[in-house]
């Protein structure tokens, strides 16, 4: 599937996924394998595929694979100048990662290919967004309402880096191109980017999204 996730990045960005869950945990750190004691099988499989993939991405990128921290809200640390993304999903693991001079965030997220149940799709979203769910469901995508989950879930990945502030369900407004397999997603919170674009690919039983924020361009000299 690793040509499928390149084809939502520019060259900028490095991939790599895996449906390997018995990845060898020898390179994490003391503290990443002590914290990992205190988890279930799954919960342990599922970070290291995570992290594995982003040392992989790392090493693609020219990037010297390094520890990568867990923040206060389980999000990813990475290094200063790096940007990246990680995303797991049942036997599924997928990373995508940058230098921050040619990309300022990334938002990947995996989701299986399957029904979102009606409670879920109300708590997520807006009238708007369920009538195109209900649209779309008889057209090219089987799942429509898990593929907006999904693009919701990598807007936040890519807005949360950027603001350190949360991001609700219904604080975003995702707009499908389905000819394009694209989306837009508006932000209706006060921040510095009101605006997102992303891509998303559907593939052996697998929803992928993506964002990439292109860096602001340089201020003006006076």
């Amino acid at each position: 599937m690793r040509d499928v996730l390149k084809d939502l990045f520019s060259r900028s960005v490095a991939v790599t996924d895996t449906r390997d869950s018995m990845i060898d945990s020898s390179f994490l750190s003391l503290n990443e394998r002590t914290y990992l004691e205190n988890v279930s099988q799954n919960r342990k499989n599922e970070y290291i595929a995570g992290r594995f993939c982003a040392h992989q991405s790392m090493a693609l990128a020219n990037i010297p694979p390094v520890h990568i921290p867990i923040g206060k809200k389980g999000e990813p640390i990475w290094p200063s100048g790096v940007v990246g993304s990680i995303t797991h999903s049942r036997g599924y693991a997928a990373a995508a990662v940058a230098k921050q001079s040619d990309v300022h965030s990334l938002g990947l997220d995996a989701e299986i290919d399957e029904p979102l149940s009606s409670r879920v799709l109300r708590r997520i979203s807006i009238e708007s967004e369920q009538e195109w769910v209900k649209a779309a469901a008889s057209g090219l995508i089987q799942h429509p309402g898990k593929v907006l989950f999904s693009a919701k879930e990598a807007t936040y990945k890519a807005w949360y880096p950027i603001t350190n502030k949360w991001l609700g369900f219904k604080e975003v407004f995702i707009n499908f191109h389905e000819e394009r397999n694209s989306f837009t997603a508006h932000i209706q919170k006060n921040g510095p980017i009101a605006e997102m674009k992303g891509r998303y690919a559907i593939f052996n039983g697998v929803i992928i999204t993506a964002i990439e924020i292109p860096p602001p361009p340089p201020e003006n000299q006076s």
